[in-house]
């Protein structure tokens, strides 16, 4: 698992340092992690597939496929006009941006729970 992690930020074209930033943790939780002296959270290992472009499944070992799969409805010219202009954007603006995902990812999870409990509250008046 040790030697996946740094397979795939190196696959990334990222440094220790570089990733670190991104994950937003300090350079030294990465050598841990990479040498197998501790072990990222679930919530960093999920960051770090996505960061690197991989699974959670790949990370851990539990795949040899190292390339995420792309959903069905993959716009690629859409991925690559957002990153283009996000590139563009100062931090300020940047951490804004991260903000508003943040409350669309929120939405759907209250979404996704209102969901469950309205089929819940059908299954139980049958």
């Amino acid at each position: 698992m040790t030697n996946r992690f740094k397979e795939a930020r190196l696959r990334a074209k990222l440094s220790q340092k570089a990733a670190a930033i991104s994950l937003g943790v300090r350079p030294p939780s990465m050598s841990d992690w990479e040498s197998g002296k501790t072990k990222p959270t679930h919530e960093h290992l999920a960051d770090m597939a996505a960061l690197y472009n991989t699974t959670v499944d790949y990370l851990l070992g539990r795949t040899d496929e190292p390339n995420k799969k792309q959903p069905a409805a993959y716009n690629g010219e859409l991925m690559d006009d957002i990153i283009l202009r996000l590139r563009e954007l100062p931090d300020p603006a940047l951490y804004r941006v991260s903000d508003f995902l943040e409350g669309l990812e929120a939405g759907q999870e209250i979404a996704k729970q209102t969901a469950m409990k309205q089929d819940s509250n059908d299954e139980s008046s049958l």
